[in-house]
């Protein structure tokens, strides 16, 4: 009788015996929310450095507001996180959060980009500082929430999967918007009113979600959790900590969107080479994000996780050896480079949930505020530190600032140095702490049905292998 019970769980961790249980306008409005997240967030990592350096702040300045922006995250994030989990608002548990933040976020970008250019270098620091301070305080606001959402729209772990697909999907799509759009657009009408639609068309994308998602996983606990048990989560998700360590290692010389329009404008002698350059490390995010939910389900998440990194280490080798003389050549092992980069890019956040399972499992508390905004604080500091050490590096080899100037021969070097295999040192660094990562996808779905009250935790660990048979801390 017990081996029964055991097979009839195990069908029940596949993902067909687990229906779907958000609507298909539920989850397009997911992937419409992220085009409006997108646009925004893109316009500040492809474009904000050199919006800067255009108004004559030196690159290590711009460094230096980055560096000190990540110091900011780490004390702001975590704090949100907290009051995320402790907040009881009377509509949902994150979706209020998401309503709050839509205005904000897009008040703060077009005060990045308001900044007057008859003002002091001084003065312009001064605003760059503080404009970018509190865009990076709305952008958590924004984030966090949303990644959460997905672990109360849905216990099925393969239908987080689809929805987060869905989200990439239309990142992607505010993605190569802005790689297409802004090279032609902000020459015309100027940063500020570039900004400013951007920003009215992300406030737009983003409202739909709001009203058609549904929170339906909820905290079983009627009491908030206390600073002790959020920590006491934090120090027993091994693998919440494993995981974005990892990333952040693997992101940390990934300069190469930071750099595409230095590499175009100075080493191709082509400032729009940097729409195709930046379309091309797009693109193919958009397309393998329609068949990752295939992909992950035959080969698993973490197995096609390490294959994509691997995968960008070899073509970046090759890359770097090639060189970009040889045009064609160079935008074709750039196009399988960047397959593996984009990958990895959809990938990535996909593991948080998991991790939210497996914490909850292991620790009794639901901690999912506090759980995405380390991920948004981790995205942030990799994306934050990638693009100082960019900008950094631009300075050591020599960089001129300010439009039209000429680049030394050193500086091209050091440029095309950083753009094509300085991000295989942080990829190869990052293979080791993967190793130690042992949460699987069939894991997960056991630990999300224990958590739900589905089954109990002793039919869980008949399913689950010895390392996860611990009782709850």
């Amino acid at each position: 009788m017990e081996t029964n019970n055991v097979t009839s769980l195990k069908a029940q961790t596949g993902s067909p015996a687990v229906a779907f249980q958000t609507s298909k306008p539920e989850r397009t409005a997911y992937g419409v929310y992220f085009f409006g997240q997108s646009i925004i967030y893109m316009l500040l990592l492809n474009f904000h450095q050199i919006f800067l350096t255009d108004q004559g702040i030196t690159a290590a300045a711009v460094a230096t507001i980055f560096l000190v922006a990540k110091i900011w995250d780490a004390v702001s994030d975590p704090i949100f996180g907290v009051i995320i989990d402790r907040s009881k608002p009377k509509r949902g548990k994150f979706l209020p959060w998401i309503r709050w933040s839509i205005i904000p976020i897009a008040i703060t970008t077009v005060l990045i980009f308001a900044m007057p250019a008859s003002i002091s270098l001084e003065m312009k620091i001064v605003w760059a500082m503080i404009a970018y301070l509190l865009w990076d305080l709305t952008y958590t606001l924004t984030d966090a929430p949303i990644f959460a959402l997905t672990t109360a729209m849905t216990e099925n772990i393969q239908e987080r999967t689809v929805i987060i697909s869905i989200g990439r999907v239309g990142g992607m799509i505010g993605t190569i918007t802005i790689a297409l759009g802004v090279p032609l657009l902000y020459p015309k009408i100027g940063w500020l009113a570039t900004a400013l639609a951007i920003s009215v068309i992300g406030v737009i994308a983003k409202y739909p979600v709001t009203n058609l998602a549904q929170e339906r996983v909820l905290s079983r606990k009627e009491n908030a959790p206390s600073l002790g048990d959020i920590w006491k989560y934090l120090k027993g998700n091994k693998y919440l900590l494993i995981f974005y360590a990892s990333m952040v290692v693997y992101s940390l010389t990934n300069t190469v969107l930071t750099l595409t329009p230095y590499f175009a404008v100075n080493n191709l002698g082509n400032p729009q080479a940097a729409t195709t350059l930046l379309g091309i490390t797009i693109l193919p995010m958009l397309l393998l994000a329609a068949f990752t939910p295939a992909l992950t389900k035959r080969f698993g998440k973490f197995n096609l996780y390490v294959f994509s990194i691997i995968f960008f280490i070899v073509f970046s080798v090759v890359i770097y050896f090639v060189g970009y003389e040889n045009y064609p050549l160079f935008m074709l092992i750039l196009v399988l480079r960047n397959l593996g980069a984009a990958l990895t890019g959809i990938l990535t956040f996909m593991f948080t949930p998991d991790c939210v399972e497996y914490g909850t499992f292991k620790t009794g508390e639901r901690a999912e505020g506090i759980t995405f905004s380390l991920q948004t604080f981790a995205t942030k500091l990799m994306n934050g530190l990638s693009a100082a050490i960019a900008l950094a590096g631009l300075a050591y080899f020599g960089f001129v600032e300010g439009a039209g100037a000429i680049q030394t021969p050193e500086t091209l070097k050091g440029i095309w140095m950083m753009y094509s295999i300085f991000p295989v040192i942080g990829a190869l660094l990052a293979l080791p702490l993967l190793r130690m990562f042992k949460l699987r996808d069939d894991n997960v779905q056991v630990m999300a049905q224990a958590n739900n009250g589905e089954i109990t935790r002793e039919e869980a660990f008949q399913l689950l292998p010895e390392e996860f048979h611990f009782k709850q801390i």
